[in-house]
């Protein structure tokens, strides 16, 4: 099978739970059964993966009008295998930093900025720092730290759901940004105009300072997203562009960041995809 059956949280050094494991056999007439049954032990200090190994045993039966017959058996192993890990948080939409969280690199003792809803895994604590791994965007296994808030609590929240990717798009010719039905104006640069084809659309990577002038008609006016992996060529709210697809229309951005920010791809990097057209 080896697929994944089942995510549990707890706060104890060890977890328990009962296993009941069917096994039964496609056949046309006659479907046989087996069941293996036990618990589950698992230390949750353990980082390594943890196995734990289930027996069954099927006998062949079949019964026609009332006669029986068959003697085989098949015996079935199954290896159930716990990993235990923290579980992921994310960074909150916070208002005081336009949507922003500022923590420090482990690697480079640099300062980055992690935009809304990013995932982190918390490591550990100190005194006053918190130790994270970012889990995507750009600094996607960077280790990295951040002082508690004043009060002593985390920065980091739970129960955030990323939502599925987006499907945006754009039309070079009317200069319109499409998304969710509804339709955008926006401008682009004269000498550098975009070419047909299908780009992702990133995760946001930092605050950009470009958008500070526009912050009093949309809060979220800094938050801006690369389009395609490479280069500096971002969808974001503005007046003009030196090159970005730059909605014109900044008192609406506010209705793209909350489509785009909590959407994923699947690959870590993106929150969706943008088909650029004529």
């Amino acid at each position: 099978m080896n697929q994944e059956i089942g995510k549990f949280e707890t706060d104890q050094e060890t977890f328990r739970a009962g296993v009941l494991i069917t096994i039964i056999e496609k056949d046309l007439l006659f479907n046989d059964i087996g069941r293996a049954s036990g618990n589950l032990k698992i230390n949750t200090t353990i980082t390594e993966a943890q196995q734990f190994v289930f027996q069954s045993q099927i006998k062949e039966t079949r019964s026609v009008l009332g006669k029986i017959w068959g003697k085989r058996k098949a015996y079935f192993e199954i290896t159930l295998e716990a990993e235990v890990s923290n579980p992921a948080r994310h960074v909150p939409d916070l208002d005081e930093s336009q949507g922003f969280l500022t923590v420090k690199l482990e690697d480079k003792k640099s300062e980055v900025e992690l935009p809304a809803y990013l995932k982190v895994r918390l490591e550990r604590a100190s005194a006053t720092r918190e130790y994270l791994t970012i889990l995507e965007g750009p600094y996607r296994g960077k280790a990295a730290s951040v002082e508690f808030q004043k009060n002593g609590s985390s920065w980091f929240i739970a129960d955030v759901n990323h939502e599925p990717m987006i499907q945006a798009e754009y039309s070079i010719s009317q200069k319109i940004f499409t998304l969710n039905g509804k339709k955008y104006k926006t401008t682009d640069y004269p000498t550098a105009p975009w070419q047909k084809g299908i780009y992702d659309i990133e995760i946001p990577d930092c605050f950009h300072r470009g958008g500070r002038n526009y912050l009093d008609r949309s809060k979220r006016a800094g938050t801006w997203l690369r389009i395609s992996h490479g280069g500096a060529r971002y969808l974001h709210a503005g007046g003009y562009s030196l090159g970005c697809m730059t909605v014109i229309e900044v008192s609406r951005w506010m209705e793209i960041y909350n489509a785009l920010i909590k959407a994923r791809k699947g690959d870590f990097m993106s929150v969706g995809i943008l088909e650029v057209s004529d």
